[in-house]
């Protein structure tokens, strides 16, 4: 049977007075003796009143009279996969070792079970007794002369206890185990991509290839058609470049296989670059493109493929977004305090929508108010970004535009070429407006 189905009512008592085990025996887990005799055993044992009456309980008791006897009935128990619910040890058991002693070593072999330390006078504080048999939730203690109903409820409330955490760790244990496989199918998922977007780049280059020399007259003049054909072709093969390198980089990301060949770059030198790069293709669109740079040198040290890439993405995805012949781009580069560069790319654009910000960098995540007809990314871009970002321990967010759009801001370490490197991490503090 299950454990929801049988509750464990063992029970382990352990006191150098063969008398009380005797008494306790009659109180959780008597068989035939009368109402007298238990209101007169009662009264010897527990202070109860004449009124005092013990149904039957029904525990397995285990009583054993020395603290090294109480030990060794755990480890069987625990050997024989029958474990106690709950053991009540008297603190004081002459000649032996003492209760603390024996629940010191009973925690050991079994960290599950609740112990009840039951004594009318100690000689151990109850703080130390604390700090030697924790954890305090499984720990509870009871003074002498105790009540029969005390000593029933306990007994009641720890099986219970005892029933309801075991079941929690095995619940625990399971999902632990599931965590496990979902984290090993992520990783062969993450794996399979990574191999695939390999294998598809060889073909890929070669129709590449074939295509240019056919639209450069290598292989012969072509006809009008068949050129627009071709470069239509050329485009779709372009797009499913990048797509597959969306996909190989960030199961690079995923499985921690993306390396960085640092080195110290001038921010404004590296966004200079790609504004002048992609500001044809902005032009064409009648978008206005512009770049804010302030008056000192501001150094970083970092890869700059992946941090021109980033700068790269998140112009074109501010170009995805705002109006054509009036949409207005500009990226700001300034100092944000002594140990921190900040790169933001605002746009005039629709904007993110408030429960948009925190899932805009979330994989496959996309926001949709394209004006105009656009083109559809993998909505891999914004989170291959924060990746980046993260890996030059930076950090990266989406703020409104306080003239309408949105504003994607990046804090990076500062280099200073006669300092130690900046921290490997933005304080969470630091996210806010520049």
């Amino acid at each position: 049977m299950s454990l929801e189905s049988v509750p464990n009512r063992r029970i382990l008592a352990a006191d150098d007075e063969v008398k009380i085990l005797e008494e306790l025996c009659k109180v959780l887990a008597p068989e035939n003796a009368t109402g007298r005799e238990l209101k007169d055993l009662q009264s010897r044992l527990f202070a109860v009143t004449d009124n005092g009456v013990c149904p039957q309980a029904g525990f397995d008791l285990h009583c054993c009279c020395q603290g090294d006897e109480a030990v060794d009935a755990v480890r069987q128990a625990v050997a024989d996969d029958r474990p106690f619910a709950a053991a009540f040890l008297d603190v004081r058991m002459p000649p032996g070792p003492d209760g603390v002693w024996a629940a010191e070593q009973i925690r050991k072999l079994d960290p599950n079970i609740q112990i009840v330390m039951m004594t009318g006078y100690s000689d151990f504080d109850i703080n130390e007794i604390a700090q030697r048999v924790p954890p305090e939730d499984k720990l509870l203690y009871i003074q002498k002369p105790m009540h029969a109903q005390e000593i029933r409820q306990f007994a009641r409330a720890l099986a219970a206890k005892w029933q309801s955490d075991t079941l929690l760790h095995k619940q625990n244990e399971h999902l632990v185990a599931v965590n496990q496989k979902l984290v090993e199918y992520d990783r062969m998922k993450s794996e399979f991509v990574m191999t695939v977007s390999h294998e598809l780049r060889t073909p890929l280059t070669i129709f590449k290839n074939i295509l240019s020399n056919a639209m450069a007259g290598v292989m012969g003049k072509i006809p009008p058609k068949l050129e627009h054909n071709l470069k239509i072709a050329d485009e779709a093969i372009n797009r499913l470049g990048t797509i597959i390198g969306d996909f190989l980089d960030i199961s690079k990301l995923e499985m921690g296989r993306m390396k960085l060949d640092r080195e110290v770059l001038c921010v404004q030198k590296v966004a200079g670059e790609i504004v002048d790069m992609i500001r044809f293709v902005t032009e064409n669109k009648g978008i206005e493109l512009t770049l804010s740079l302030p008056d000192e040198e501001l150094l970083i040290l970092a890869d700059h493929e992946k941090i021109a890439r980033v700068i790269n993405n998140l112009i074109e995805n501010a170009s995805k977004f705002v109006p054509e012949n009036t949409g207005k781009i500009t990226v700001r580069i300034c100092s944000h305090g002594p140990d921190r560069v900040s790169l933001s790319v605002e746009d005039n654009g629709p904007g993110i929508p408030g429960e948009h910000k925190e899932r805009v960098f979330d994989r496959f995540v996309q926001v949709e108010k394209h004006v105009g007809p656009g083109k559809h990314g993998t909505g891999l871009g914004l989170a291959i970004c924060k990746e980046l970002v993260n890996l030059h321990s930076g950090r990266i967010w989406v703020e409104d535009n306080p003239a309408g759009g949105a504003i994607f801001k990046i804090l990076l370490p500062k280099y200073h070429p006669d300092a130690e490197p900046a921290p490997d991490a933005v304080p969470a503090e630091e996210a806010v407006s520049v």
